[in-house]
């Protein structure tokens, strides 16, 4: 996934992702969370996530450090 966070939320984003990661590498279903920071645009991030099956995926959307990343969306800390 590719997204781009507003300048002023940059901080709000990349706690909540950091806990939304630290997190999910834990839960049982889940290979891989990377978060990508992109080079030349600070604000600019990709997420590389990898889960076991559909079952863990639909977990993870059910988990509290998930919770704190889907926020931020519904804020509009996310620009696209």
């Amino acid at each position: 996934m590719h997204v781009e966070i507003k300048p002023d939320r940059l901080e709000d984003f990349k706690k909540a992702l950091k806990f939304n990661a630290e997190q999910s590498r834990m839960e049982e279903g889940c290979y891989r969370f990377d978060v990508l920071e992109d080079q030349e645009n600070p604000c600019k991030f990709v997420f590389y996530e990898s889960y076991k099956n559909p079952a863990a995926v639909d977990f993870h959307k059910t988990t509290a450090h998930y919770d704190g990343w889907n926020k931020l969306k519904t804020d509009g800390a996310v620009l696209s």
